[in-house]
């Protein structure tokens, strides 16, 4: 049997095996990143929020890390537009009572084509993000005249990992890779373990750009999900179980 190896941090990886175990998948996780919070000292600070303000989750860990800050804010006005990327932030939002909308297409692409977002003119617009990650939103938002705020609240981290478990996997792998940083970095660390024939391997991603990039870097079979959540992904992963099974 074929074995889905999933490399998203440990906790979210751990909550998809089991969901794809009860499907009668093989899983093995295998967290090629952690998610840690920007400590105290180095937080910038936390942004103002009115009821004019357009406030963008990028990610459900922007939520988890950084909701505990700006929870307040956010209930005490009442008129902040609240965006979520993708439909995993915007129902991590609604378990703490806070309704988001969302784009039709879950990346910075889909978020500037949101009718909020694309004359904000002079809005104040917080971009609840994660260190580093892509410059579009926040740049193409100032060029509309917004008056963008980056805010930091958590950092992902590139641990060592111990890849020689790939060894036992002899009946084939489908990988998980749910972001462009993810992408690259398992790149980095099958090609440092000399596994480049695992590149003939499918993989699995969240949106066009990352396929593309998986494409360029010599994935050969490379596999589109709607988006970065765990339904689309195992959407993705039963479609494409159901194509090899009509061949």
């Amino acid at each position: 049997m074929t074995t889905i190896v999933l490399t998203r941090p440990q906790a979210d990886s751990e909550r998809l095996s089991q969901a794809l175990q009860d499907e009668g998948f093989q899983t093995w996780v295998m967290p090629i990143m952690t998610i840690e919070a920007i400590p105290a000292a180095e937080l910038a600070p936390v942004p103002a929020l009115s009821d004019d303000t357009l406030c963008i989750f990028i990610s459900a860990n922007a939520v988890r890390f950084g909701l505990p800050q700006l929870g307040p804010q956010l209930t005490r006005c009442e008129h902040v537009t609240v965006i979520a990327v993708g439909t995993k932030t915007r129902d991590t939002l609604g378990t703490e009572g806070i309704q988001a909308v969302m784009p039709a297409r879950a990346d910075s692409e889909g978020l500037l084509a949101m009718p909020e977002l694309s004359v904000p003119g002079a809005h104040n617009v917080v971009i609840v993000k994660g260190e580093g990650g892509r410059e579009l939103l926040a740049s193409e938002l100032t060029r509309r005249g917004a008056l963008v705020t980056d805010w930091e609240c958590y950092r992902r981290c590139w641990p060592d990992i111990d890849m020689t478990g790939l060894a036992d996997i002899t009946k084939g792998m489908i990988f998980q890779a749910s972001s462009g940083e993810m992408v690259s970095r398992l790149a980095e660390l099958l090609a440092g373990e000399g596994r480049a024939d695992l590149f003939k391997s499918p993989i699995i991603v969240p949106s066009d750009r990352v396929a593309k990039l998986a494409t360029d870097m010599g994935w050969e079979q490379v596999i589109r999900a709607e988006d970065a959540s765990d339904n689309a992904f195992m959407r993705a992963l039963k479609q494409h179980a159901q194509s090899g099974t009509n061949r």
